[in-house]
């Protein structure tokens, strides 16, 4: 793959109206490659790969342009013009990609715009099992989590049966099962996925809230190390086996 540098020489429109300072440039660059596949093959995937790249760029640049405005009291500058060209970009392709019936795009009117049609076709996507992708799951896990804690946990393990390699594996995962199992009060296995958690570094948890609130006894936290133990070789050697609930006797 040519350098963004590159692509942006053999095709200045592929850049046109981005910031060229060092504001923003991993999400820049990103961009870039995203409209150059689309222009080698323009499908529904690749769509919603750029809409999510340019909701990133847009996202960053607008706080740049801001802290720029405020402080300079410039009006108008390369960073006003990426906003505006990010802005545009998503505003374009939402309009296109308004009758996709692709997974993706489903989950991202219906996210994004409200589009309770989009919402209805995505839904029963999933009472048909066609969500086979962990983003997708991940993405009804997320919707479900606001009233069905339950539903969610279970679409969060069954994310982390899908990837093929650790590596890969979403974080976020890890500190949502301890979220939301602590929330519905499930406070052992909360201290699981707080240890696995802290393990892979995926986020700050708060052990005072379990380990040390004596909602665990002690033979319930050490039988707790150890599921944690099993559940990371299993993810380790691929061969992750979800249980909702383990046996701590």
């Amino acid at each position: 793959m040519p350098s963004t540098k590159q692509l942006c020489k053999d095709d200045p429109q592929l850049c046109r109206g981005l910031n060229q300072d060092g504001w923003c440039q991993n999400q820049r660059e990103i961009v870039v490659y995203k409209e150059f596949e689309l222009k080698q093959s323009r499908t529904e995937l690749g769509l919603y790969d750029a809409l999510l790249a340019w909701e990133e760029y847009r996202d960053c640049i607008e706080l740049a342009a801001h802290v720029e405005m405020k402080r300079l009291k410039i009006r108008q500058s390369q960073r006003v013009e990426g906003y505006i060209r990010a802005e545009q970009a998503i505003n374009d392709y939402v309009k296109e990609t308004a009758t996709s019936s692709h997974p993706n795009l489903l989950w991202y009117h219906w996210s994004r715009e409200g589009n309770k049609e989009a919402y209805a076709k995505f839904i029963a996507l999933e009472q048909s099992g066609q969500l086979n992708t962990p983003e997708l799951v991940l993405n009804i896990a997320a919707h479900y989590a606001e009233f069905d804690q339950e539903r969610a946990i279970g679409y969060l393990l069954k994310a982390l049966t899908m990837y093929q390699d650790e590596d890969d594996i979403d974080p976020n995962i890890f500190s949502k099962l301890t979220t939301l199992t602590y929330q519905v009060k499930d406070y052992r296995h909360s201290y699981v996925w707080a240890l696995i958690t802290q393990e892979k570094e995926a986020g700050v948890v708060d052990m005072s809230k379990l380990g040390d609130s004596g909602r665990l006894t002690i033979f319930e936290k050490k039988k707790a190390e150890e599921i944690a133990d099993q559940i990371l070789s299993q993810l380790g050697n691929g061969n992750f086996k979800p249980h909702r609930r383990y046996k701590f006797k």
